[in-house]
């Protein structure tokens, strides 16, 4: 049933329409409130990035994070490390006494810091994991008397620090250097996708609008929205860890948004101007109409982007709090400095004409000029409806057969957890790091942290014969090389032979003044290292990337190992990523749930359909999932790596789908607002559903074709970036827009609409009443009286 015009409509439609004629009233003040509380979030802008982490991507509740806090209260292991890596030339000799004289030389100034508490490498073990397989390079684990969250700001005072090697080449990796070196990256990508992404919206909105002084406004309000997001984004950092991918994701949604709300608000303004309003009717009806679409777009995309708050890690978290900050800065100056300025301008907001030429050469042909040019276009786009509603089935099967089609890759869906290995080639902690992993023996310097607890003490005869067993059944692990800990390999220092579980206990309980020195120290050395009262610690060596699919996959069989008398937690990255996929899993239904739901809630109050929202869900789901398609055939698959720029890690970086779903999902109801809006007025006018949705499309399609072109070459802008995390992002949101934008809108809405008729605006009557009851359904600003509409048949 297609419910009449209430009361409760107009009520809402009067709440809009009040806040349009007060801005016009105060249009000058409200403007320059507006632009002084952007220029007043300059400097809180300006220090984002050192407010960001690289950090996030573990969950708090994890038994790797229980393991992590337990290193560091009862192994002292609360500070950070910087790995030094130093390479000769070939031929040299790591071990040599002068490669370790230059190490010791460049190492002097930076160990003496009190930010440093040490350093392991082959001059304190002279254990041949710290020296490369060919023997040419050499690495040296700084460990750090402060966090390393806290080392990220103090990296360049600590680098510093540190001289020069002569004949060596010098460079560090590890969190804090990676961190800084993703930090400055980012900012990079950034600068470069404004730059590039400001030119081409600019002659889009040119096209659009063919008016200088229109197509400004929107990059004018995106101008103001990016820097008070971005203050609220260090504000927000002050008080819980956002992810330092959170400044790129907010200036793109920034961007397209501001200029995707101030395209349509524009356009209903320019709109109302042709159609005799006055200045302050038209801003009064732009902000009752459009106003309200945009305020409820709004609300769908902070929805879509409300499910990653469910999310533990906090790098998932903070997008969504990053996303919510982008959509109320931009509806906020939507609402209140564009019509302010729309007030202001009035028809000379048409100034700038870039038309005239077009006229002249019209004028030359003989045909019309102005707005009959106008009704051209818009005609176009009716006939286009038209066609496709007169053979709805012809259209609807093989189009929902391609999307389905794309799809398809997804099936194969992996994911791993990135690593400085995804940063571009030539970055300082890339290099290194690729090169431990590279040039080194695999999987040393991180570990499979096994912290067994007993009953008693581990050197305990019994308890020692357990500890060996546990290390045994995790070395039997497919894919661990070996097991570390302070009983295995000890020999009698007699005889050379290896110790059983009796030997081991006699000899660590033995007083330490009658054995050799050296041998004492090395007990010392072992106790300090790995027990802590009834807990003994167990580094399993993997030499699988810790962070990849196959590298993640080793920790479920080493928690799986059980030996009677002793319990145990197993940590370390390989475990901390496992835990995160493990959280993201068992959180991503419940976050679709919310995003669904909320926004199938959002849309039946605006509508007052249960059609509607269903399928408006589908629709959306399949053009996500066209995108997602895409996503892995690309980035997973590494198809067209040459021509994008990048090599694929052999999986999809984890937390990218659930991001881009949030955010698509927001976006695409934010098209869908915007058409059914215009959709609903003609019904509700006319009650004829064909002439109704032509109407709407002939409307809005040019705004939507033009607001999505932004939205791809804003997305296209961030594809450019030498990171793939952002770069999956920017191409896969950039698939996705236009495909929501041309394929869905153009073909799917008209065609479903078509088929299901009077059907579309139908509620069974409580839920129908409710809506009018609550009054958002949207009105059409003709509308003078509640006029029944045809209702379908029972």
């Amino acid at each position: 049933m297609v419910h009449p015009t209430s009361s409760h409509d107009w009520g809402t439609r009067l709440m809009f329409s009040t806040w349009g004629r007060f801005i016009y009233r105060f249009r000058r003040p409200v403007a320059i409130l507006a632009i002084v509380l952007a220029v007043a979030s300059l400097s809180l802008a300006s220090q984002v990035t050192g407010a960001l982490s690289a950090g996030g991507w573990t969950d708090p509740d994890s038994e790797s994070a229980a393991v992590t806090d337990r290193l560091a209260d009862e192994f002292g292991a609360a500070g950070g490390a910087i790995i030094a890596l130093f390479r000769g030339e070939p031929g040299d000799d790591a071990r040599s006494g002068a490669f370790q004289d230059e190490i010791s030389a460049s190492l002097d100034r930076l160990v003496a810091d009190p930010r440093v508490s040490g350093t392991v490498g082959w001059a304190e073990t002279h254990d041949d994991r710290f020296v490369s397989t060919d023997g040419t390079a050499a690495y040296v684990v700084v460990q750090l008397a402060i966090t390393d969250e806290a080392a990220v700001d103090e990296m360049p005072a600590l680098r510093a620090l540190l001289d020069e090697p002569t004949g060596v080449t010098l460079q560090l990796t590890g969190v804090a250097p990676a961190t800084q070196d993703q930090a400055e990256q980012s900012e990079r990508e950034l600068i470069q996708a404004e730059t590039v992404s400001f030119p081409f919206a600019a002659l889009i909105l040119i096209l659009v609008f063919a008016s200088l002084v229109a197509a400004g406004l929107p990059l004018l309000v995106a101008g103001l929205a990016i820097p008070t997001t971005l203050g609220g984004v260090y504000l927000a950092a002050q008080t819980t860890e956002l992810s330092i991918y959170v400044q790129n994701v907010a200036t793109m949604l920034g961007l397209a948004l501001a200029i995707d709300y101030s395209l349509f608000m524009v356009s209903r303004f320019r709109e109302e101007l042709r159609r005799g309003r006055d200045v302050a009717s038209a801003v009064e009806i732009t902000v009752a109409t459009s106003g309200k679409a945009v305020t409820f777009s709004g609300l769908a995309v902070a929805v879509g982007l409300s499910g990653l708050l469910l999310f533990q890690p906090s790098a998932l978290r903070s997008f969504g709090i990053g996303g919510a900050l982008v959509v109320a800065a931009s509806v906020f100056y939507a609402l209140t400095f564009l019509p302010a300025v729309l007030g202001m301008l009035g028809p000379r907001v048409n100034a700038l004409s870039v038309a005239g030429l077009r006229d002249w050469v019209r004028r030359r042909l003989g045909r019309p000029v102005g707005a009959a040019s106008t009704v051209a276009r818009e005609s176009r786009w009716e006939r286009m409806a038209h066609r496709v509603m007169a053979r709805p089935f012809a259209v609807l099967v093989p189009t929902l057969a391609f999307l389905l089609v794309l799809g398809t890759p997804f099936l194969h869906l992996s994911q791993g957890i990135p690593d400085a290995s995804v940063l571009p080639p030539g970055i300082e902690s890339r290099e290194a790091s690729v090169a431990l992993s590279r040039d080194f023996r695999a999987g040393e310097t991180s570990p499979i942290i096994v912290l067994a607890t007993v009953q008693g003490s581990p050197t305990d005869e019994p308890n020692v014969q357990r500890i060996l067993d546990l290390s045994s059944a995790v070395d039997s692990v497919a894919d661990i090389d070996r097991v570390e800990g302070p009983f295995g390999g000890l020999k009698d220092p007699a005889t050379g032979a290896a110790l059983d579980a009796a030997g081991v206990a006699a000899l660590f309980t033995a007083p330490r003044d009658q054995l050799p020195p050296e041998l004492a120290a090395g007990l010392d050395r072992l106790e300090d290292t790995y027990i802590r009262g009834s807990t003994v610690r167990l580094d399993a060596i993997s030499p699988l990337a810790p962070l990849s699919p196959a590298g993640t996959e080793v920790v479920p069989a080493v928690r799986e190992v059980a030996v009677d008398g002793v319990t145990t937690q197993v940590g370390g990255l390989a475990a901390q990523g496992k835990d995160f996929m493990a959280s993201q899993s068992e959180t991503i239904p419940w976050a679709i749930a919310l995003t669904l739901g909320a926004s199938a809630v959002i849309l039946f109050l605006l509508f007052g359909s249960v059609v509607i929202p269903i399928k408006a869900v589908i629709m959306t789901l399949l053009s996500i999932s066209a995108s997602f398609g895409a996503l892995v055939f690309i980035f997973q698959d590494g198809n067209f790596a040459e021509v994008l720029g990048f090599t694929t890690p052999g999986f999809t970086i984890a937390g990218n789908p659930i991001i881009m779903f949030s955010v698509l999902f927001g976006l695409s109801m934010d098209y869908e607002v915007l058409l059914l809006s215009r959709i609903q007025e003609a019904y509700r006018r006319t009650g004829d559903n064909t002439a109704s949705v032509a109407e709407g499309l002939a409307k809005t399609a040019g705004v939507i074709t033009g607001a999505a072109l932004i939205m791809v070459m804003v997305f296209s802008a961030f594809a450019l970036a030498e990171s793939i995390t952002i770069k999956s992002i920017g191409v896969g949101m950039a698939i996705a827009v236009l495909i929501d934008a041309t394929i869905v809108r153009v073909l799917l809405v008209p065609a479903t609409m078509r088929l299901m008729g009077r059907w579309n605006w139908w509620a069974p009557g409580p839920l129908g009443r409710l809506a009018d009851r609550l009054g958002f359904s949207h009105v059409d600003d003709e509308v003078v009286a509640p006029t029944q509409v045809p209702s379908p048949a029972a």
